[in-house]
């Protein structure tokens, strides 16, 4: 897969918030033993309240980075000559993220086609990914265009 950005050398395999619940519900029993907690709570009403405190931050993690493919999107798709500029700046915040802006409809899945006719695609805004749990955050658009021939990703027709 192609990117706009530069991928992390390594990518983890995705979790999702059950696999992440079942590990910390696992963990808790033995870290109160050690922290010399005097009662544990029942572990039906502990793992209840890990679950909603990881499916709260997995909700506001997928809030804040949806809004900030969004506005990565709006910028990208209205920078013209400054593309460049604006990818770099948003670039990093999108990494400290594990955002992946997808620049390449490789991935059809991953892109909305939104208008034209032909068998070429012309980029129009990029597909936003996120790599902890492998989904999208915000389809890409790509319209289709009849002669691939001089056009370069993201120009305006």
């Amino acid at each position: 897969m192609k990117t706009g950005i530069a991928d992390p050398p390594a990518r983890p395999d995705p979790i999702d918030a059950m696999t992440m619940i079942k590990g910390v519900v696992e963990r808790i029993p033995k870290a109160l033993e050690a922290a010399g907690a005097n009662e544990v709570p029942p572990s039906g009403a502990l793992a209840t309240a890990v679950r909603r405190a990881v499916l709260d931050e997995f909700r506001t993690r997928a809030q804040f980075a949806g809004r900030l493919a969004e506005i990565d999107a709006l910028l990208w798709s209205r920078a013209g000559g400054s593309r460049e500029a604006i990818e770099g700046a948003m670039t990093a915040h999108l990494r400290e993220l594990r955002l992946l802006r997808v620049t390449e409809p490789e991935e059809s899945d991953r892109f909305v086609v939104t208008e034209g006719e032909g068998d070429a695609f012309q980029l129009l805004s990029p597909a936003y990914v996120d790599e902890l749990t492998g989904k999208v955050i915000l389809a890409g658009q790509l319209r289709r265009v009849a002669d691939p021939a001089g056009m370069t990703w993201g120009e305006e027709a």
